[in-house]
Parts: structure tokens; C-alpha cells; sequence
């Protein structure tokens, strides 16, 4: 297994820095997700760590092996890297375990490698089919196939599986996951899809304008966000105003009082005081009598259901609208007069 290091890397298109010292550490067999939103630099890395771009400055490593620097550059074919692009990419002429087999010797052991990968990735029997004969998610195991095939010390997937549909989706990036655990091969994997970053990844960097912003597990990226804007991009966010703080670590909103679990100076992305919840950390209780006016109270302005869960949308008393995410069964309808209560900790951001 081989780690991946990264060591101040620019990289450039034209004039135009898209990196700028950029440090990164994937350790030897996790999965790394690097999630950004377009433009943000994500893909630009891919390239740089496949050999496709040459960096202006910095440095990659490949476990003990530098393979780009101010005096070295690896080709894309001597890295020992299996590329997975998006919508798998694979030959149209060729069948299944040509496909696999393309980057391979010919021989007996091409065969038994390819009988092999066709077993690990669920598709043995299917070897002869042509891949315009196989479901979505049947030409992304192949393509994930494909790449394993060389045996290659480290997987970069090129934002997968954005051409499946959505339960598709999140059964076959499960089986990716699965199929990347069992070989124990290092991974990185760009997309700019927060659910899939933090359900499959062992480590989620966020980036932002050619920056990491963030390196954590799921949890603490979800759970402790760097910013305010790694908030916003990581999940959904309930966003309140500040009225007051006391000294026991809580600050006052139009929920009430919130204990806060950190207090993060120079939040990116406002100039306002503002406490960060998570719409799951809300509770609901209803009905409420009409004459009940504490801190909380709301009233229904609309509701989501989608089977599993709900979002319901409260007014509150100052204008703002909450979002809370109710578990299960139907929730509250339009009008009805609800309370919100808090549970964990909130963040602030000012």
C-alpha cells in the first residue's frame, strides 16, 4: 500500500493559478474524498497527482517516491496510478474482459487476473457482454475494474457516479467502497457531492479557490466545520443571528439559550454573529396552546415529507424561517403552532 503526499503544490492553467500551496497527506490504503464546488480546484489536483499536469511549484510523493517536483516529473504511465473517470469511459467494441484486460500482457495470468476482478466487482458470467449491454452501475464496476487490473498502488476516481440515477447511486458507490476496502488500495476521490463524500470516505477534504480548507473524518467536518462557508457546503444549516451571550458558554437566539461548543473567530463568509446548528439537532413538539409565547415557538409554514423523514419550515417570531428535520410518520401541517427545542451544541461564527 502506498500513501500520497502533497507539498506545496501550484499548479497552473496558462497565468492563471488554480492550486496555490497546497499541502495534503492521504494516508497508505484510506479513501479520501475531495469535495469542493466547481471551479474549485478539485479536478485540477486529479490531474496533477495522474501526471496529466505538471505542477509550477511543490512537490508529490507516491509513498517514498517523488514522482513530481522542481526537478522531477513521473509520467502518467510510470506512477502505478488506475484512473476511474466519469461515466466509466470504457470501449465500445471491446466485451467486458477486454476491457479489463486492456492495460495487461496477454497471457494466462491477463486471464486469471481479469476471472478474478470480475468476481471481486460482482459481475463474473458477465465477461463476454458488451458494455453497452450492461446497466449504469454495471459499467462503473468495470471501469472500476479496469483500473485495479494493473494492480496500481494508488485509485483516483474522477467523480464517478454523477450519471446514475439517485438509488443507483448510493448502492453502487457502497459497492465501490466495498471493492477499494477489500484490495486495501489508496484512493482519492474528487466530487463536489457532500452525501457521498461523507458516507464513503475515510477522510473528506474540503476545498475552496485552490485551498484546503478543512481535513478531517466525516464527523468532524460535519460536525465541526473549520467555517462558516464549510457549514453551508457540508449539509444542511440552520443559521441564527446572536442576541446575547453569557458566561457559562451559551449564546441567546430566537431559540433560546444554546451552548456552543466552540467559538470561531473570523468565520470566512459573514460579517454578522451567528450561531450553526444542524436542522437534526432541533426537536419538535406540537400542539402548542395559543397563549404560549416562550422562546422556540413557532408557527408550521410548510413541510417536506420524504418518507424516512421530513423537512418542516417554522416562522418564527422575528421573520426568520427554521428548518427542521423530523424523523419519520407525518409531520406537522401549515399553520399548526409548534416548538423548537435544541439538543448538542451549537458553533458561532463571527
Amino acid at each position: 500500500m502506498t500513501s500520497v503526499r502533497v507539498r506545496g503544490l501550484t499548479a497552473a492553467y496558462g497565468d492563471i493559478d488554480v492550486l496555490e500551496n497546497l499541502d495534503l497527506d492521504v494516508p497508505s490504503g484510506s479513501l479520501m474524498a475531495v469535495l469542493g464546488a466547481s471551479g474549485s480546484g478539485k479536478t485540477t489536483l486529479l490531474r496533477v497527482l495522474a501526471g496529466f499536469l505538471r505542477p509550477r511549484a511543490g512537490s508529490v510523493f507516491l509513498g517514498d517516491r517523488e514522482v513530481a517536483g522542481p526537478k522531477v516529473f513521473v509520467p502518467p504511465e510510470k506512477r502505478r496510478i488506475g484512473i476511474v473517470p466519469q461515466e466509466g469511459a470504457l470501449f465500445p467494441h471491446l466485451d467486458v474482459q477486454a476491457n479489463i484486460a486492456f492495460g495487461l500482457r496477454k497471457g494466462s495470468q491477463s486471464r486469471d487476473r481479469v476471472t478474478e476482478l470480475l468476481d471481486l466487482v460482482g459481475l463474473a458470467g458477465l465477461g463476454a457482454a458488451r458494455p453497452q449491454e450492461l446497466s449504469g452501475g454495471q459499467q462503473q464496476r468495470v471501469a472500476l475494474a479496469r483500473a485495479l487490473a494493473p494492480e496500481p498502488d494508488v485509485v483516483l476516481l474522477d467523480e464517478p457516479f454523477t450519471a446514475l440515477d439517485a438509488g443507483l447511486r448510493n448502492r453502487v458507490r457502497s459497492e465501490v467502497r466495498d471493492v477499494l476496502r477489500a484490495v486495501g488500495t489508496t484512493a482519492v476521490l474528487v466530487t463536489h457531492d457532500q452525501e457521498e463524500a461523507l458516507s464513503i470516505a475515510d477522510l473528506v477534504a474540503v476545498m475552496r479557490d485552490g485551498r484546503l480548507v478543512q481535513v478531517g473524518s466525516p464527523a468532524e467536518v460535519y460536525g465541526a466545520p473549520a467555517d462558516l462557508q464549510v457549514a453551508e457546503f457540508v449539509g444542511d444549516v440552520v443559521e441564527l443571528p446572536v442576541l446575547g451571550t453569557s458566561a457559562d458558554g451559551r449564546v441567546t437566539c430566537v431559540l433560546g439559550d444554546v451552548l456552543v461548543d466552540v467559538i470561531a473567530a473570523e468565520g470566512v463568509g459573514t460579517n454578522t454573529d451567528v450561531v450553526v446548528l444542524r436542522p437534526e439537532q432541533l426537536v419538535l413538539a406540537c400542539p402548542i396552546g395559543p397563549g404560549v409565547t416562550s422562546p422556540g415557538v413557532g408557527v408550521v409554514r410548510s413541510s417536506s415529507y420524504h418518507g424516512h423523514d421530513s423537512m418542516v419550515m417554522v416562522a418564527m417570531s422575528d421573520g426568520s424561517v427554521v428548518p427542521v428535520r423530523v424523523p419519520g410518520g407525518l409531520p406537522p401541517q401549515p399553520g399548526e403552532k409548534v416548538q423548537i427545542s435544541v439538543t448538542g451544541r451549537g458553533r458561532r461564527y463571527h
